[in-house]
Protein backbone atom coordinates (compact mmCIF):
# COMPACT_ATOMS: atom_id res chain seq x y z
CA UNK A 1 0.00 0.00 0.00
CA UNK A 2 1.70 3.41 -0.63
CA UNK A 3 2.09 6.22 1.38
CA UNK A 4 -0.18 8.61 -0.21
CA UNK A 5 -3.12 5.94 0.27
CA UNK A 6 -2.31 5.77 3.58
CA UNK A 7 -2.69 9.44 4.24
CA UNK A 8 -5.88 9.26 2.94
CA UNK A 9 -7.06 6.88 4.60
CA UNK A 10 -6.29 8.78 7.67
CA UNK A 11 -7.78 11.86 6.72
CA UNK A 12 -11.27 9.84 6.07
CA UNK A 13 -11.25 8.62 9.21
CA UNK A 14 -13.67 11.63 10.59
CA UNK A 15 -16.12 11.53 13.57
CA UNK A 16 -19.82 11.96 12.76
CA UNK A 17 -19.51 8.52 10.03
CA UNK A 18 -17.87 5.54 11.49
CA UNK A 19 -14.60 6.27 14.33
CA UNK A 20 -11.35 5.24 13.58
CA UNK A 21 -10.97 3.13 16.74
CA UNK A 22 -7.99 0.86 17.25
CA UNK A 23 -8.63 -2.09 19.62
CA UNK A 24 -7.03 -2.08 22.88
CA UNK A 25 -6.70 2.11 23.01
CA UNK A 26 -5.06 2.03 26.04
CA UNK A 27 -1.91 0.18 24.63
CA UNK A 28 -0.84 2.58 22.40
CA UNK A 29 -1.00 6.33 22.50
CA UNK A 30 -1.59 6.69 18.77
CA UNK A 31 -4.84 4.72 19.27
CA UNK A 32 -6.31 7.28 21.75
CA UNK A 33 -6.55 9.62 19.11
CA UNK A 34 -9.69 7.98 18.32
CA UNK A 35 -11.09 8.49 21.82
CA UNK A 36 -10.15 12.09 21.54
CA UNK A 37 -12.34 12.82 18.58
CA UNK A 38 -15.05 10.54 19.60
CA UNK A 39 -15.78 12.41 22.89
CA UNK A 40 -15.29 15.74 20.32
CA UNK A 41 -18.41 14.79 18.43
CA UNK A 42 -20.08 13.25 21.39
CA UNK A 43 -19.02 17.14 22.94
CA UNK A 44 -21.05 18.56 19.81
CA UNK A 45 -24.04 16.15 19.39
CA UNK A 46 -24.57 17.17 23.46
CA UNK A 47 -24.21 20.76 22.40
CA UNK A 48 -26.79 20.75 20.16
CA UNK A 49 -29.18 18.43 21.91
CA UNK A 50 -28.74 21.08 24.79
CA UNK A 51 -29.65 24.15 22.28
CA UNK A 52 -33.09 22.19 21.08
CA UNK A 53 -34.01 21.94 24.55
CA UNK A 54 -33.32 25.52 25.42
CA UNK A 55 -34.96 26.56 21.99
CA UNK A 56 -38.30 24.70 23.25
CA UNK A 57 -37.80 26.22 26.61
CA UNK A 58 -37.63 29.46 24.94
CA UNK A 59 -40.83 28.82 23.43
CA UNK A 60 -42.95 27.80 26.27
CA UNK A 61 -41.25 30.79 28.40
CA UNK A 62 -42.53 33.12 25.54
CA UNK A 63 -46.11 31.70 25.63
CA UNK A 64 -45.65 31.55 29.40
CA UNK A 65 -45.28 35.27 29.41
CA UNK A 66 -48.01 36.61 27.22
CA UNK A 67 -50.63 34.13 29.08
CA UNK A 68 -49.35 35.13 32.29
CA UNK A 69 -49.98 38.97 31.65
CA UNK A 70 -53.09 38.22 30.70
CA UNK A 71 -53.71 36.39 33.88
CA UNK A 72 -52.45 38.97 35.99
CA UNK A 73 -55.06 41.05 34.59
CA UNK A 74 -58.05 38.25 35.00
CA UNK A 75 -56.79 37.74 38.80
CA UNK A 76 -57.69 40.88 40.35
CA UNK A 77 -61.00 41.14 38.98
CA UNK A 78 -62.35 37.87 37.62
CA UNK A 79 -66.21 38.96 36.42
CA UNK A 80 -64.99 42.27 35.62
CA UNK A 81 -62.31 40.48 33.14
CA UNK A 82 -64.36 38.03 31.09
CA UNK A 83 -67.66 40.90 31.21
CA UNK A 84 -65.24 42.34 28.19
CA UNK A 85 -66.43 40.37 24.96
CA UNK A 86 -62.79 40.41 23.80
CA UNK A 87 -61.40 39.15 26.83
CA UNK A 88 -63.97 36.42 27.22
CA UNK A 89 -63.49 35.54 23.50
CA UNK A 90 -59.81 35.24 24.27
CA UNK A 91 -60.21 32.95 26.84
CA UNK A 92 -62.53 30.56 25.49
CA UNK A 93 -60.28 30.20 22.37
CA UNK A 94 -57.11 30.08 24.12
CA UNK A 95 -58.36 26.91 26.05
CA UNK A 96 -60.02 25.59 23.32
CA UNK A 97 -57.01 25.73 20.66
CA UNK A 98 -53.30 26.96 22.30
CA UNK A 99 -53.31 24.66 25.31
CA UNK A 100 -54.22 21.77 23.58
CA UNK A 101 -51.41 23.20 20.96
CA UNK A 102 -49.15 23.56 23.93
CA UNK A 103 -49.79 20.13 25.43
CA UNK A 104 -48.77 18.32 22.38
CA UNK A 105 -46.09 20.79 22.09
CA UNK A 106 -44.26 20.20 25.34
CA UNK A 107 -45.00 15.78 24.63
CA UNK A 108 -42.51 16.07 22.34
CA UNK A 109 -39.19 14.93 22.38
CA UNK A 110 -36.43 17.07 20.53
CA UNK A 111 -33.21 17.10 19.98
CA UNK A 112 -33.83 12.61 19.51
CA UNK A 113 -31.27 12.71 16.53
CA UNK A 114 -28.15 13.80 18.61
CA UNK A 115 -28.45 11.10 21.21
CA UNK A 116 -29.43 8.40 18.71
CA UNK A 117 -25.90 9.91 16.89
CA UNK A 118 -24.71 9.32 20.26
CA UNK A 119 -26.04 6.13 21.44
CA UNK A 120 -24.80 4.69 17.91
CA UNK A 121 -21.12 6.32 18.19
CA UNK A 122 -20.88 4.40 22.21
CA UNK A 123 -22.37 1.07 19.93
CA UNK A 124 -19.45 1.42 17.65
CA UNK A 125 -16.42 2.39 19.68
CA UNK A 126 -16.86 2.49 23.38
CA UNK A 127 -13.82 1.38 25.50
CA UNK A 128 -14.27 -2.48 27.53
CA UNK A 129 -14.00 -3.57 30.49
CA UNK A 130 -10.50 -4.35 29.90
CA UNK A 131 -9.72 -1.46 27.97
CA UNK A 132 -10.38 0.38 31.66
CA UNK A 133 -8.54 -2.18 33.43
CA UNK A 134 -5.49 -1.57 30.78
CA UNK A 135 -5.81 2.18 32.19
CA UNK A 136 -6.40 1.37 35.39
CA UNK A 137 -2.88 -0.88 35.38
CA UNK A 138 -0.91 2.09 33.64
CA UNK A 139 -1.80 4.37 36.94
CA UNK A 140 -1.23 2.13 39.55
CA UNK A 141 2.52 1.66 37.95
CA UNK A 142 3.21 4.92 38.50
CA UNK A 143 3.04 4.35 42.49
CA UNK A 144 4.68 1.12 41.59
CA UNK A 145 7.80 2.15 40.15
CA UNK A 146 7.82 6.05 40.45
CA UNK A 147 7.05 5.80 44.07
CA UNK A 148 4.12 8.34 43.57
CA UNK A 149 1.10 9.03 45.89
CA UNK A 150 -2.51 8.75 44.75
CA UNK A 151 -2.99 12.30 46.38
CA UNK A 152 -0.54 13.57 44.15
CA UNK A 153 -1.80 11.66 40.95
CA UNK A 154 -4.59 13.04 41.34
CA UNK A 155 -3.42 16.61 42.04
CA UNK A 156 -1.32 15.97 38.71
CA UNK A 157 1.46 16.82 40.14
CA UNK A 158 4.32 13.98 39.04
CA UNK A 159 7.70 13.64 39.64
CA UNK A 160 7.81 17.39 40.97
CA UNK A 161 6.56 19.01 37.58
CA UNK A 162 2.32 20.03 38.23
CA UNK A 163 0.72 19.54 35.01
CA UNK A 164 -2.68 20.72 34.06
CA UNK A 165 -4.79 17.60 34.10
CA UNK A 166 -6.22 16.34 37.43
CA UNK A 167 -8.10 12.87 38.59
CA UNK A 168 -11.88 13.58 39.73
CA UNK A 169 -13.82 11.90 42.89
CA UNK A 170 -15.46 9.34 40.14
CA UNK A 171 -11.58 8.24 38.89
CA UNK A 172 -10.09 8.05 42.40
CA UNK A 173 -13.11 5.92 43.19
CA UNK A 174 -12.94 3.23 40.57
CA UNK A 175 -9.03 3.39 41.06
CA UNK A 176 -9.88 2.47 45.00
CA UNK A 177 -12.00 -0.17 44.10
CA UNK A 178 -9.54 -1.62 41.78
CA UNK A 179 -6.92 -1.70 44.48
CA UNK A 180 -9.15 -3.37 46.82
CA UNK A 181 -9.78 -6.44 43.96
CA UNK A 182 -6.19 -6.55 43.81
CA UNK A 183 -5.26 -6.74 47.62
CA UNK A 184 -3.54 -3.67 47.53
CA UNK A 185 -4.83 -2.58 50.53
CA UNK A 186 -2.57 0.11 51.77
CA UNK A 187 -3.08 1.66 47.90
CA UNK A 188 -7.10 1.48 47.96
CA UNK A 189 -7.30 3.32 51.28
CA UNK A 190 -5.10 5.85 49.75
CA UNK A 191 -6.69 6.13 46.40
CA UNK A 192 -10.47 6.45 48.63
CA UNK A 193 -9.20 9.41 51.08
CA UNK A 194 -8.10 11.13 47.89
CA UNK A 195 -11.67 10.31 46.26
CA UNK A 196 -13.16 12.53 49.39
CA UNK A 197 -10.72 14.98 49.32
CA UNK A 198 -11.46 15.56 45.51
CA UNK A 199 -15.10 15.99 45.65
CA UNK A 200 -16.11 19.90 45.22
CA UNK A 201 -19.83 19.96 46.05
CA UNK A 202 -20.43 22.99 44.66
CA UNK A 203 -18.73 21.54 41.48
CA UNK A 204 -19.63 18.08 41.80
CA UNK A 205 -23.05 17.63 43.61
CA UNK A 206 -25.64 17.77 40.75
CA UNK A 207 -24.43 16.43 38.78
CA UNK A 208 -22.86 13.24 40.15
CA UNK A 209 -26.12 12.99 41.90
CA UNK A 210 -28.48 14.19 39.16
CA UNK A 211 -26.44 12.19 35.88
CA UNK A 212 -23.95 9.28 37.82
CA UNK A 213 -26.33 8.32 40.59
CA UNK A 214 -23.44 9.19 42.72
CA UNK A 215 -24.28 9.60 46.89
CA UNK A 216 -21.27 11.09 48.73
CA UNK A 217 -22.91 8.63 51.49
CA UNK A 218 -21.86 5.77 49.46
CA UNK A 219 -18.34 6.97 49.20
CA UNK A 220 -18.12 7.39 52.45
CA UNK A 221 -19.55 4.14 53.36
CA UNK A 222 -17.42 2.06 51.13
CA UNK A 223 -14.44 3.98 52.31
CA UNK A 224 -15.01 3.63 56.25
CA UNK A 225 -15.93 -0.13 55.70
CA UNK A 226 -13.23 -0.89 54.20
CA UNK A 227 -10.62 0.65 56.88
CA UNK A 228 -12.75 -1.39 59.48
CA UNK A 229 -12.52 -4.42 57.52
CA UNK A 230 -8.94 -4.14 57.31
CA UNK A 231 -8.60 -3.65 60.97
CA UNK A 232 -8.22 0.61 60.90
CA UNK A 233 -11.46 0.92 63.40
CA UNK A 234 -10.54 4.09 65.24
CA UNK A 235 -9.51 6.16 61.81
CA UNK A 236 -13.15 4.75 60.71
CA UNK A 237 -14.86 6.33 63.56
CA UNK A 238 -12.94 10.03 63.25
CA UNK A 239 -14.03 10.29 60.00
CA UNK A 240 -17.77 8.92 60.47
CA UNK A 241 -17.49 11.88 63.29
CA UNK A 242 -17.20 14.24 61.04
CA UNK A 243 -19.40 13.30 58.35
CA UNK A 244 -22.29 11.45 60.59
CA UNK A 245 -24.75 14.51 60.22
CA UNK A 246 -24.92 13.82 56.19
CA UNK A 247 -27.07 10.98 56.54
CA UNK A 248 -28.62 8.62 58.69
CA UNK A 249 -27.05 5.65 57.52
CA UNK A 250 -23.59 7.32 58.33
CA UNK A 251 -25.05 7.73 62.05
CA UNK A 252 -25.92 4.06 61.80
CA UNK A 253 -22.52 3.27 60.90
CA UNK A 254 -20.78 5.30 63.11
CA UNK A 255 -22.49 3.61 65.66
CA UNK A 256 -22.51 0.47 64.80
CA UNK A 257 -17.90 0.85 64.35
CA UNK A 258 -17.98 2.42 67.56
CA UNK A 259 -19.30 -0.69 69.47
CA UNK A 260 -16.88 -2.57 67.55
CA UNK A 261 -14.15 0.13 68.37
CA UNK A 262 -14.39 -1.05 72.26
CA UNK A 263 -12.54 -3.56 71.34
CA UNK A 264 -9.19 -2.41 72.60
CA UNK A 265 -6.96 -3.48 69.76
CA UNK A 266 -4.77 -0.41 67.92
CA UNK A 267 -4.93 -0.01 64.90
CA UNK A 268 -2.65 -1.47 62.43
CA UNK A 269 0.15 -0.21 60.65
CA UNK A 270 1.54 -0.09 57.50
CA UNK A 271 5.29 -0.56 56.80
CA UNK A 272 5.98 2.58 54.66
CA UNK A 273 8.62 1.17 52.36
CA UNK A 274 11.93 4.20 51.46
CA UNK A 275 11.45 5.14 47.91
CA UNK A 276 13.83 3.33 46.95
CA UNK A 277 14.13 2.84 42.92
CA UNK A 278 15.17 -0.75 42.29
CA UNK A 279 14.92 -0.75 38.82
CA UNK A 280 16.66 2.68 37.54
CA UNK A 281 13.33 4.64 36.62
CA UNK A 282 14.45 7.64 37.99
CA UNK A 283 18.23 6.97 36.87
CA UNK A 284 21.18 5.28 39.40
CA UNK A 285 22.63 7.15 42.30
CA UNK A 286 25.82 5.31 41.17
CA UNK A 287 25.72 5.60 37.69
CA UNK A 288 28.30 4.99 35.25
CA UNK A 289 29.99 7.64 33.62
CA UNK A 290 29.99 7.47 30.14
CA UNK A 291 33.04 6.55 28.93
CA UNK A 292 33.18 8.58 25.72
CA UNK A 293 32.23 10.32 22.90
CA UNK A 294 33.31 10.48 19.61
CA UNK A 295 32.62 10.33 15.26
CA UNK A 296 32.41 6.92 14.38
CA UNK A 297 34.60 7.15 10.60
CA UNK A 298 36.36 3.37 10.31
CA UNK A 299 33.32 1.04 9.96
CA UNK A 300 32.61 1.78 6.11
CA UNK A 301 34.16 4.20 3.76
CA UNK A 302 31.43 6.52 3.55
CA UNK A 303 31.60 7.51 7.11
CA UNK A 304 35.12 9.12 6.33
CA UNK A 305 33.32 11.76 4.46
CA UNK A 306 30.48 11.93 6.91
CA UNK A 307 30.38 10.29 10.45
CA UNK A 308 28.34 9.67 12.85
CA UNK A 309 28.17 10.56 16.33
CA UNK A 310 28.44 8.37 19.02
CA UNK A 311 28.77 7.63 22.78
CA UNK A 312 30.14 5.26 24.76
CA UNK A 313 27.96 3.96 27.55
CA UNK A 314 29.73 0.81 28.62
CA UNK A 315 32.34 -0.82 27.23
CA UNK A 316 31.75 -4.50 28.77
CA UNK A 317 29.40 -5.42 28.00
CA UNK A 318 29.63 -2.79 24.63
CA UNK A 319 26.73 -0.20 24.63
CA UNK A 320 26.74 2.86 22.47
CA UNK A 321 24.41 5.51 21.59
CA UNK A 322 23.97 7.05 17.79
CA UNK A 323 23.03 10.28 17.77
CA UNK A 324 21.12 12.00 14.65
CA UNK A 325 20.77 8.39 12.73
CA UNK A 326 17.27 8.67 11.93
CA UNK A 327 15.71 11.90 10.42
CA UNK A 328 12.04 13.56 10.36
CA UNK A 329 11.02 12.13 7.02
CA UNK A 330 11.96 8.56 7.85
CA UNK A 331 10.19 8.59 10.92
CA UNK A 332 7.08 9.96 9.51
CA UNK A 333 7.45 7.19 7.16
CA UNK A 334 7.53 4.22 9.47
CA UNK A 335 4.89 5.82 11.95
CA UNK A 336 2.44 6.20 8.77
CA UNK A 337 2.86 2.71 7.28
CA UNK A 338 2.10 1.04 10.50
CA UNK A 339 -0.95 2.97 11.85
CA UNK A 340 -3.47 0.35 11.15
CA UNK A 341 -0.79 -2.44 11.60
CA UNK A 342 0.05 -1.56 15.51
CA UNK A 343 -1.17 -4.89 17.64
CA UNK A 344 -1.40 -5.97 21.37
CA UNK A 345 2.80 -7.84 21.86
CA UNK A 346 3.71 -10.65 22.74
CA UNK A 347 5.25 -11.64 25.95
CA UNK A 348 8.79 -11.73 26.00
CA UNK A 349 11.54 -14.50 27.14
CA UNK A 350 12.04 -12.80 30.39
CA UNK A 351 9.60 -10.46 31.53
CA UNK A 352 6.37 -8.98 29.84
CA UNK A 353 4.83 -5.79 27.94
CA UNK A 354 2.50 -3.80 29.47
CA UNK A 355 0.20 -1.27 27.26
CA UNK A 356 2.59 -1.57 24.30
CA UNK A 357 1.72 -2.48 20.46
CA UNK A 358 3.83 -3.30 17.92
CA UNK A 359 3.92 -3.77 14.13
CA UNK A 360 6.60 -5.05 11.20
CA UNK A 361 8.11 -2.63 9.29
CA UNK A 362 9.26 -4.09 5.60
CA UNK A 363 12.68 -2.53 4.83
CA UNK A 364 14.58 -2.86 1.35
CA UNK A 365 18.15 -4.22 2.16
CA UNK A 366 19.18 -1.24 0.48
CA UNK A 367 17.30 1.80 1.93
CA UNK A 368 19.31 4.74 3.65
CA UNK A 369 17.85 3.21 6.88
CA UNK A 370 19.58 -0.11 6.32
CA UNK A 371 22.24 1.41 4.97
CA UNK A 372 23.18 3.23 7.90
CA UNK A 373 22.60 -0.13 10.29
CA UNK A 374 25.47 -1.35 8.05
CA UNK A 375 27.72 2.09 8.77
CA UNK A 376 27.61 1.69 12.79
CA UNK A 377 27.70 -1.89 13.30
CA UNK A 378 29.39 -2.90 10.52
CA UNK A 379 27.64 -5.85 10.28
CA UNK A 380 25.63 -7.42 7.00
CA UNK A 381 21.92 -6.54 7.15
CA UNK A 382 21.14 -8.62 4.00
CA UNK A 383 18.82 -11.43 6.01
CA UNK A 384 17.59 -9.33 8.59
CA UNK A 385 15.90 -6.74 6.69
CA UNK A 386 12.51 -5.48 8.29
CA UNK A 387 11.67 -3.52 11.76
CA UNK A 388 9.67 -3.63 14.52
CA UNK A 389 7.79 -0.49 15.14
CA UNK A 390 6.71 0.33 18.88
CA UNK A 391 4.25 2.45 20.19
CA UNK A 392 3.66 2.68 24.27
CA UNK A 393 0.53 3.34 25.74
CA UNK A 394 -1.00 4.58 28.99
CA UNK A 395 1.93 4.31 31.52
CA UNK A 396 3.29 1.57 29.31
CA UNK A 397 6.60 -0.56 30.10
CA UNK A 398 8.20 -3.40 29.06
CA UNK A 399 9.49 -6.22 32.21
CA UNK A 400 12.41 -7.79 32.57
CA UNK A 401 14.03 -9.74 29.49
CA UNK A 402 16.65 -10.03 27.10
CA UNK A 403 16.73 -10.26 23.83
CA UNK A 404 18.14 -13.36 23.30
CA UNK A 405 15.67 -16.34 21.75
CA UNK A 406 15.38 -19.39 23.62
CA UNK A 407 16.80 -22.28 21.86
CA UNK A 408 13.66 -23.76 20.04
CA UNK A 409 12.62 -20.42 18.84
CA UNK A 410 16.49 -20.41 16.92
CA UNK A 411 16.89 -21.27 13.32
CA UNK A 412 19.77 -22.71 11.53
CA UNK A 413 20.19 -20.23 8.97
CA UNK A 414 19.85 -17.45 11.59
CA UNK A 415 20.68 -18.36 14.77
CA UNK A 416 20.53 -15.97 18.47
CA UNK A 417 20.45 -12.69 18.17
CA UNK A 418 23.55 -11.11 18.19
CA UNK A 419 22.77 -7.19 18.08
CA UNK A 420 20.06 -5.21 19.16
CA UNK A 421 19.46 -1.77 17.50
CA UNK A 422 17.04 0.72 19.31
CA UNK A 423 15.70 3.33 17.28
CA UNK A 424 13.91 6.54 19.70
CA UNK A 425 11.52 7.92 17.17
CA UNK A 426 10.31 10.31 20.00
CA UNK A 427 11.00 12.42 22.96
CA UNK A 428 9.33 11.91 25.67
CA UNK A 429 8.22 14.36 28.15
CA UNK A 430 8.83 12.31 31.48
CA UNK A 431 9.86 8.45 31.88
CA UNK A 432 10.71 5.40 29.20
CA UNK A 433 14.18 4.87 30.45
CA UNK A 434 15.37 1.81 29.33
CA UNK A 435 17.42 0.78 32.02
CA UNK A 436 20.09 -2.26 32.66
CA UNK A 437 20.04 -2.82 36.60
CA UNK A 438 22.87 -5.33 36.33
CA UNK A 439 25.29 -2.35 34.59
CA UNK A 440 22.99 0.75 36.60
CA UNK A 441 22.57 2.38 33.27
CA UNK A 442 19.87 3.81 32.13
CA UNK A 443 19.43 5.51 28.89
CA UNK A 444 16.22 8.17 28.19
CA UNK A 445 14.64 8.48 24.83
CA UNK A 446 16.26 11.28 22.22
CA UNK A 447 14.88 11.54 19.25
CA UNK A 448 16.77 10.88 16.25
CA UNK A 449 19.20 8.35 18.37
CA UNK A 450 19.97 5.34 18.39
CA UNK A 451 20.82 2.85 21.25
CA UNK A 452 23.07 -0.81 20.35
CA UNK A 453 24.38 -3.29 22.09
CA UNK A 454 25.73 -7.03 21.63
CA UNK A 455 23.88 -9.61 23.09
CA UNK A 456 26.19 -12.58 23.06
CA UNK A 457 29.97 -12.74 23.99
CA UNK A 458 32.97 -13.60 21.99
CA UNK A 459 32.16 -17.35 22.21
CA UNK A 460 28.37 -16.53 21.01
CA UNK A 461 26.90 -17.03 24.45
CA UNK A 462 24.51 -14.83 25.96
CA UNK A 463 25.36 -11.98 28.70
CA UNK A 464 22.71 -12.25 31.27
CA UNK A 465 24.73 -8.19 32.31
CA UNK A 466 22.01 -6.98 29.33
CA UNK A 467 18.85 -7.54 31.02
CA UNK A 468 17.22 -4.67 30.69
CA UNK A 469 13.41 -3.36 31.40
CA UNK A 470 11.63 -0.12 29.53
CA UNK A 471 10.33 1.98 32.23
CA UNK A 472 7.13 3.35 32.06
CA UNK A 473 6.09 6.56 30.25
CA UNK A 474 5.00 9.08 32.61
CA UNK A 475 4.03 11.80 30.14
CA UNK A 476 4.18 11.14 26.44
CA UNK A 477 4.18 9.17 23.65
CA UNK A 478 6.81 7.11 22.99
CA UNK A 479 7.98 5.05 19.67
CA UNK A 480 11.03 2.86 19.11
CA UNK A 481 11.99 0.89 15.74
CA UNK A 482 13.99 -1.94 16.93
CA UNK A 483 16.15 -4.44 14.68
CA UNK A 484 18.31 -7.38 15.36
CA UNK A 485 20.98 -8.50 14.04
CA UNK A 486 21.43 -11.78 13.96
CA UNK A 487 24.81 -14.21 14.87
CA UNK A 488 24.80 -16.59 11.66
CA UNK A 489 25.01 -13.93 8.82
CA UNK A 490 27.85 -12.39 9.93
CA UNK A 491 29.99 -15.73 10.21
CA UNK A 492 32.02 -14.24 7.55
CA UNK A 493 31.46 -10.74 7.45
CA UNK A 494 32.29 -9.60 10.84
CA UNK A 495 35.31 -11.44 12.65
CA UNK A 496 35.36 -12.06 16.08
CA UNK A 497 37.85 -9.88 17.88
CA UNK A 498 40.67 -12.09 19.62
CA UNK A 499 41.04 -13.12 23.12
CA UNK A 500 44.27 -12.95 24.74
CA UNK A 501 44.97 -15.24 27.68
CA UNK A 502 46.96 -13.93 30.54
CA UNK A 503 50.29 -16.41 31.36
CA UNK A 504 51.77 -16.66 34.88
CA UNK A 505 55.42 -16.61 34.17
Amino acid sequence: MSLMLLICLNLLAIPGGHFEMSTDPAKSIVGMKGLVDMEGFFISELTNYAKALKDKIDTIESFLQDVQSKRDISRRNPKEFVAHPLNAFSLIRRMHEDWTHLELYMSEQVGMSYLQAIKNGLDEAQPTDKDLRDAIGGIISLHRFYNLQPVDIAKGLLMGKQYNAHLTTLNCQTLALACLNSNFDRDALNWYKTAVEQYDKDRDGHVYSEVFEFKLRDLYINYTSTLVVKGFRKAALDILRNVSDLDATLWLLQKDVYEIGKIDVPDPTFIVERGIDHNGCQGFRKTKKYFSSHYERWTSDFLRIAPLKVEILSLDPHIVIYHDVIYDKEISRVKIISLHSLKSTPQYLHGDDFNVKFSKVPEEQESPLNRRIRDMTGENVMEDTDFMINNFGICGFRGYHTDNLEVQDQTAELGDRLTSIIFFLSDVVQGGAISFPNLHLSVWPQKGSALVWQNLDQSMHPNEDLLHFSCPVIVGSKWTLVKWLHEKPQMFFKPCKKEFKEFNI
